[in-house]
């Protein structure tokens, strides 16, 4: 028992000291150098480019024959590599197959060094790789996968590495290993693609070189012997062969050996499509078994398409003939159109549908798409306007419109494919924007399809390309292709519109300013349209290619018209070396065409003194033009230069009230000059209501042109001037203050009517949003705080209700029923005596009719007192714009001061929001820019004005009706006086403190005072600050 027991202790400590070893062992084994190895064919499955090409680069190294590698080492490296070929990482094959073909290259390429002791040749590694890439027993499919496509690759090794042809050629391998491949394409339906891709790469290894010409012929030859001559696969092996070798190309397979005969089309676009049934030329031997389906079309057909292009480049290179190219047709053919298939041995056809036909699957639909993408990238210019075929647009605009399309994505990909090729090749947007605009496309493109292709090919087009789409554009402006006026007329519009756009979005007005102007630019050929369009109509002589079919529109003149202003709106902020360049070339065109174009009448008929003052306006343009200053001061040329160039536009677009504004602008111009020689009069005023009149257009253009104008003579405006402007602020808004500020609003209305149908993105028509009043109340329980305008308000809100129960009483005597009590329930009736038979009916329709009528009156006029309000709250704003760049400009000029109070007032709480939030901020901007640019305070020659305006100031801040922003205004205007008086003279300082001490009073008197005590600490901090300071 003891020795027993002895045994065992003495035995478990060897086990022990034998487990401790066995680690050291194997550590032994893996030396430093296996260690390095194994991370290298770990490294050359990362998903790094640059980690797998630097563990290639080392191992190619390690085992190339100038290393003297051992023999066993080589093998070992071989079959890893071959092995790593079916590992199921990413990147794998690309890093493990591009290592084995350069080792195979490196040990098998060349003659000069070997490696002692290897038994290997192309024979023997051919072999290895059936072996190392076979699967034993049950595996799962997808490892029965991954070693099928590891076998594929490990043939594709061996055919790239050329070691089967160089440095000699050996038939049996060469034919092994087609043997393979061929088989694998056969067998392995969804291998197919590639495997034609690594035959295809084969051939093409060739090189031309007679020598391999029995290679060649070998690969065709097992077309027909594995039955796979109908398959797409074959056609690209075919076509690659042709190029080189075409003497091996058997007779009987296609017709003149050529499978892109017209004659083979049918038969062409069916494998393409790969619909094997029938595809058979003569119908017999066994159907091919078909692939799964793929969402891409297969690699032969770029190798089809881009052979026809090859062809093509041929015969334009030759003979310089165009017409002879095949790509267009073929394109038709193979992917766009429905034929005729007639099949041998029946005599009945059967209707084929390419890619686009209207019979087609979503699946081959998008196969076009994709086609689209990637030929559009390769097709030479010539050949773009081809790819836009019929049933592809059709397609195109139908997938684009709605994001509920089966393949709205797939089109939105080929749309986008379209927009990279015109980046990257910017003379190709010429064909292409003729191609979606018009035959198989549409002017409406991006209207129908909700995106902005057409004008996004017009933001990135050059100049000498942007000037022939506008020469295409007018042609579609004559032809619309159209007869119904509808139609025509919007399609003009999208016209205008995009024309319009590219005004807007052009990117290189600052790299360009020197040639914008230039007559043969792409802008000024753009502003040619407008004009010939807007202003003319066709003379009688006119020949027909230029006469619009079907005629314009006088609507669509109008849309032309409105367009060219918001072309000049854009226009005026370009830097050309004057802000009336455009202006001036504009009338200039006009003038021009009316008096020397044969083809061209003015639309615009006037009177012998309408164009006589027309004369006399054009003359004083030309004049002040020519001179380039009015009384030496040259932004005054400038300013009426503008004004001048606006309103002759305003003239030809038929407004009557801009022939008198022509003779105010004179007025205007002429008491300017006299101001020079110091016999000024009442020319400013006059030229205040100018501005006035331009504020009163609805488009921002003339907004524009007023502001400019204003900010250019602001120093010339008098009181008289200021009045006319201060006074629109205090006008009622309702329907007497609109006819107050307006005379002819029925001319308007009509005119807003006639453009209701504009886009507001395009319309040069201004819409500011005015808020109701209503939504403000006053917390003032003071009845002398509320607004007349309020009152007013509920005066209409009273009206309102009377006409209704007058409408009511009406209703209820004609049908003689009760009316309505007050809780909206009629009195019972139980009489049967109410019930009226038909003559009686009919006797009360005109009774009926007559009160509905009335009742409609009551509706509408509810509505005019709305646009009313909102249109005066409107021009009032515009007003408001008028007066901040007057103190903008003029912060030094005592006539600010009459500005103050008609802005303070605005502010009022019963005041309409927007324009009161308009008014608070334009006077804080006024008083933080003068003392930060430390202006000089106004010094008013008129005393008692400056300390009425104070006064006038601290009783406004008691009609406030408790508003903040109206206490806040009124303080800040306050001290803004108070420092005027004491800049004037430090010892006013006592009489402003009486001014405040009484207003103090008040204020304490009147618990219901809804003066804000804020306006007494403003003043006395900023008297401290003043004290300290010592001013």
């Amino acid at each position: 028992m003891g020795d027993k027991n002895y045994r065992k202790r003495t035995r478990d400590p060897v086990q022990s000291d034998q487990k401790n070893e066995a680690p050291v062992k194997r550590r032994r084994q893996l030396s430093e150098e296996q260690i390095k190895l194994s991370k290298l064919y770990d490294d050359l499955a990362a998903e790094s480019d640059d980690v797998r090409f630097d563990a290639a680069k080392e191992l190619i190294l390690k085992f190339s024959p100038g290393n003297q590698p051992a023999a066993k080492d080589v093998e070992t490296a071989l079959g890893r590599l071959i092995k790593g070929l079916c590992s199921q990482r990413k990147a794998a094959r690309v890093g493990f197959s591009l290592t084995l073909t350069e080792l195979l290259r490196e040990i098998f390429g060349q003659r000069e060094i070997t490696i002692e002791g290897l038994d290997l040749d192309v024979a023997s590694l051919i072999k290895l790789v059936e072996e190392k890439t076979k699967v034993e027993g049950n595996v799962p499919g997808r490892e029965r996968r991954d070693h099928l496509i590891g076998k594929l690759f490990g043939y594709k090794a061996v055919l790239q590495s050329s070691i089967v042809i160089e440095p000699e050629l050996s038939m049996v391998c060469w034919n092994k290993l087609l043997d393979h491949i061929y088989g694998m394409a056969r067998d392995v339906p969804w291998l197919r693609e590639e495997c034609g891709m690594v035959l295809v790469e084969a051939a093409k290894s060739l090189r031309g070189r007679k020598e391999y010409e029995e290679c060649a012929k070998e690969m065709i030859g097992r077309l027909s012997a594995f039955k796979l001559t109908s398959i797409p696969e074959a056609v690209a092996i075919w076509l690659t062969v042709q190029v080189d070798y075409g003497d091996v190309l058997p007779d009987g397979v296609w017709h003149s050996k050529d499978p892109l005969s017209k004659k083979e089309r049918p038969r062409l676009a069916k494998i393409l499509k790969e619909n094997y049934q029938g595809a058979q030329e003569d119908g017999s031997g066994e159907p091919v078994k078909s692939g799964v389906a793929s969402p891409n079309p297969t690699f032969a057909w770029n190798l089809v398409l881009s052979e026809i292009l090859r062809r093509d480049g041929q015969i334009t290179g030759a003979k310089q003939e165009s017409s002879k190219t095949e790509f267009p047709q073929f394109w038709i053919d193979t992917v766009d159109s429905e034929y005729a298939m007639l099949f041998l041995g029946n005599i009945n056809s059967q209707t084929i549908g390419n890619l686009f036909a209207s019979t087609s699957s979503h699946e081959r639909k998008a196969w076009g798409f994709k086609l689209l993408s990637s030929m559009i990238i390769q097709v030479p210019e010539s050949a773009l306007p081809s790819l836009f075929s019929p049933n592809l647009m059709r397609t195109l605009i139908n997938q684009s419109k709605k994001e509920d399309r089966f393949l709205h994505s797939a089109a939105l990909a080929a749309l986008n494919s379209i927009q990279a090729k015109i980046q990257h090749e910017p003379k190709s947007a010429l064909p292409i924007f003729v191609a979606l605009s018009s035959k198989h496309g549409s002017i409406d493109f991006d209207k129908i399809t909700k995106t902005k292709t057409l004008e996004q090919i017009l933001s990135v087009a050059e100049d000498d390309v942007l000037k022939k789409i506008v020469r295409h554009l007018n042609s579609l402006i004559l032809r619309p292709e159209t007869e119904e006026q509808a139609i025509a007329d919007s399609r003009r519009q999208n016209i205008a519109d995009l024309l319009l756009n590219t005004i807007k979005h052009y990117r290189r007005y600052e790299e360009a300013s020197d040639d914008l102007a230039e007559k043969d630019g792409w802008l000024y050929k753009t502003l040619e349209v407008f004009v010939e369009y807007a202003y003319f109509v066709p003379s009688q002589s006119a020949k027909t290619s230029k006469v619009p079919l079907p005629a314009l529109s006088d609507r669509t003149r109008q849309i032309f018209q409105e367009r060219l202003s918001s072309c000049l709106t854009k226009l005026l902020s370009v830097d050309v070396g004057s802000r009336s360049t455009f202006a001036l070339t504009i009338v200039g065109m006009i003038r021009s065409k009316n008096a020397s174009s044969k083809s061209l009448d003015l639309a615009f008929k006037a009177d012998e003194s309408v164009t006589k003052t027309l004369e006399k306006a054009s003359q004083t343009l030309d004049a002040i033009s020519a001179k380039g200053s009015i009384a030496g001061n040259k932004m005054a040329a400038e300013g009426f230069i503008l004004l001048y160039s606006l309103t002759l536009l305003q003239v030809y677009n038929g407004e009557g009230d801009a022939v008198m504004m022509l003779d105010d602008l004179d007025v205007s111009r002429k008491s300017m000059l006299k101001k020079a020689k110091g016999t000024a009069e009442e020319g400013s005023d006059v030229f205040v209501e100018i501005v006035l009149s331009f504020l009163g257009n609805p488009r921002t253009l003339f907004r524009k042109i007023g502001e400019e104008a204003l900010s250019i003579f602001a120093s010339e405006i008098t009181a008289e001037g200021l009045s006319s402007l201060t006074d629109i602020l205090d006008t009622e808004e309702n329907v007497e203050g609109q006819k107050e500020l307006f005379n002819n609003q029925e001319d308007e209305n009509e005119e807003d009517d006639g453009s209701s149908d504009d886009s507001e993105a395009d319309s040069d028509v201004e819409m500011v949003d005015g808020e109701d009043e209503g939504s403000e109340k006053d917390e003032s329980e003071d009845s002398d705080d509320t607004s007349d305008e309020d009152a007013s308000g509920s005066d209409d809100g009273s009206e309102d209700d009377a006409e209704l129960t007058q409408f009511n009483n009406l209703l209820a005597m004609t049908l003689q029923t009760s009316k309505p009590d007050v809780d909206g329930e009629a009195a019972e009736d139980t009489s049967d005596e109410s019930d009226m038979d038909d003559e009686q009916m009919m006797a009360l329709d005109p009774h009926l009719s007559q009160i509905f009528k009335q009742r409609s009156q009551v509706t509408s006029k509810k509505k005019d007192r709305e646009d009313a309000k909102q249109n005066v709250v409107q021009f009032k704003a515009k007003v408001l714009d008028l007066l901040a760049i007057y103190l903008e400009k003029q912060y030094s000029n005592p006539l600010t001061l009459n500005v103050l109070l008609p802005i303070v007032r605005r502010t009022r709480a019963s005041a309409n929001k927007q324009l009161a939030e308009k008014a608070s901020k334009m006077l804080k901007t006024f008083f933080d820019s003068r003392n930060k640019h430390k202006a000089p305070l106004p010094k008013p020659d008129d005393l008692d004005s400056v300390w009425d305006v104070l006064k006038e100031i601290h009783e406004e801040a008691k009609l406030g009706g408790g508003a903040k922003i109206h206490a806040d205004a009124c303080s800040s205007a306050s001290l803004h006086v108070v420092k005027i008086l004491i800049g004037l003279d430090k010892e006013h300082y006592a009489g402003v403190v009486d001014v405040y001490a009484a207003t103090q009073k008040e204020w304490f008197m009147n618990k219901k005072s809804p003066l804000q005590p804020m306006l007494f600490t403003a003043f006395q901090n900023w008297s401290l600050n003043a004290r300290q300071q010592g001013r």
